[in-house]
């Protein structure tokens, strides 16, 4: 929900830059284009959207979903070896787009390069760990350290690349392929875990999501064509059907062991666009690129599987 909203506005805003009159002749605003010094009504501008859209998504969060599970005292739960590590990489991802759609709006204020990473860098950190904090009142859950390792992480990817070369040339993107679960116990599970509608499974599904590294190779060595084209290696799963391992007890208290099915990791090699290369004489278009780059374009790959051993 919250990516959704945010490619939205960022889009129609890009438009309304794109069809506004042209404010020095032969030139058309670009959405993106810093000017010489901060101009304080777009830093405004920026900080209201930011706040807005912080308030909607965490408003959200809470109604859509903390509230339908018991809350109680600020506790620390160690997640690290759940989900195969899915959870992690998701969270280094979560860091690393916030940092970027942070980034990208500031500049557009005239913010200066340094200021604009530092800054959207703890942007990027302060958003994407206010989840521990409903995490950690929450009976189910718990706040987790290493949640908020691995936002810094991604936090830090994006500000280090913005410090040393003002661009991001190592990507980190988001796919998600729609999947089916066998009928019965298996497909009742899923529906449990990751929920049944597009927008919950988008978002937990960890069984079809996978979080890449795409590298544009043009950005490290000038010259090479094309220079949209991207190398990437992404982390996935399969046959995850509890946090820990495939074993479970349902409402009824039933108790379902599929140990037999071997939870899997899957590292895969595929191909990529750098999305903003595609519309380098189009402002408003290069705007809404940047904002769909954090997603990766299809493309097929090849999978190393990696079953987990049996204990």
């Amino acid at each position: 929900m919250i990516l959704v909203i945010g490619i939205i506005l960022y889009i129609i805003y890009a438009d309304y830059v794109r069809k506004r009159p042209v404010e020095r002749a032969g030139q058309l605003p670009s959405p993106l284009l810093a000017p010489n010094q901060l101009d304080k009504n777009r830093l405004y501008m920026v900080g209201g959207f930011i706040a807005a859209l912080y308030a909607i998504s965490f408003t959200w969060l809470n109604y859509g979903w903390y509230r339908n599970y018991k809350q109680s005292p600020f506790h620390w739960f160690d997640d690290r070896k759940e989900w195969v590590q899915m959870d992690k990489v998701s969270h280094v991802y979560a860091g690393y787009f916030e940092t970027v759609w942070a980034y990208e709006l500031l500049r557009w204020t005239g913010m200066d390069n340094k200021r604009a990473a530092i800054t959207s860098a703890f942007i990027g950190m302060g958003y994407s760990s206010s989840v521990e904090i409903w995490d950690g009142i929450s009976a189910k859950w718990g706040a987790s350290w290493s949640d908020l390792v691995a936002n810094g992480i991604g936090v830090l990817l994006a500000m280090v690349q913005y410090l040393m070369w003002e661009e991001q040339r190592i990507m980190c993107k988001y796919s998600y392929k729609p999947g089916t679960y066998p009928p019965g116990e298996l497909s009742e599970r899923a529906d449990d875990l990751f929920g049944k509608t597009f927008i919950e499974k988008t978002l937990k599904d960890y069984n079809n999501i996978t979080i890449w590294l795409s590298v544009n190779p043009s950005k490290f060595i000038p010259g090479i064509k094309p220079d949209w084209f991207c190398f990437s290696i992404g982390y996935g799963a399969e046959n995850l059907y509890g946090g820990f391992e495939n074993k479970w007890t349902d409402p009824e208290g039933k108790l379902h062991d599929r140990t037999d099915i071997p939870r899997t990791r899957v590292i895969k090699l595929s191909l990529d666009a750098d999305l903003p290369r595609l519309r380098k004489n189009d402002p408003a278009g290069k705007a809404a690129f940047k904002a769909l780059n954090i997603f990766k374009v299809p493309f097929p790959s090849y999978d190393i599987k990696l079953p987990e051993k049996k204990q």
